[in-house]
């Protein structure tokens, strides 16, 4: 089976590796005019550092209609990490570092897990039910991850692999950010590293 079955935009203009079998037999689920699964902000940086960020936006794409969710439950932190996107950009231009960031909400599917994780595609976020999320098949989740995570990783790899040509061993930094509550249970924390 071949990795490597096509490829689109993305939206810094890198090509967007669709990995696995006969892409091109599936259903887009990013529609027209969206952003690819990822963009790559200062691709030419020269620090000698890769920031990612999992859960920088909370954007669903329109074919799967806000997975039945209103605009509230979208702005609540489990459509996105928030703020951390924002936090990347800066970071990315303050130090002169390429960043990769996932374009899609982690309810689509959560780059920050395994496929195999149960809390890859979540049916239930933090006490609230994700109508899209109920009852997907294994071909539909599998799906999710062709047209979203490895589009995402296959872009972190890419950038890895420039490091390694050029004979640097860069630092990976993950940008999340956290809510204060989490399943009514106080976070006392303000930074994590």
């Amino acid at each position: 089976m071949s990795r490597i079955a096509g490829s689109m935009p993305g939206a810094d203009g890198e090509a967007v590796t669709q990995s696995g079998p006969a892409a091109g037999h599936h259903t887009p689920l990013i529609g027209p005019g969206e952003p690819g699964p990822f963009r790559v902000m200062n691709p030419h940086g020269r620090a000698r550092l890769l920031l990612v960020c999992d859960h920088a936006s909370n954007r669903i794409p329109a074919p799967l209609d806000n997975l039945g969710l209103d605009e509230l439950a979208l702005g609540r932190h489990i459509a996105s990490d928030i703020g951390a996107g924002e936090v990347t950009e800066r970071l990315s231009a303050q130090l002169d570092a390429q960043a990769v960031l996932a374009s899609y909400s982690r309810l689509v599917v959560d780059c920050n897990r395994g496929l195999n994780d149960p809390t890859s595609i979540l049916a239930v976020s933090d006490g609230e039910f994700i109508p899209g999320n109920q009852g997907l098949d294994d071909e539909q989740k599998a799906e999710r991850a062709r047209q979203f995570f490895h589009p995402y990783h296959d872009a972190i790899n890419r950038r890895l692999d420039s490091f390694t040509r050029r004979s640097i061993v860069p630092a990976f930094v993950a940008i999340h950010s956290f809510t204060p509550i989490f399943k009514n249970v106080r976070r006392p924390w303000q930074i994590g590293i």
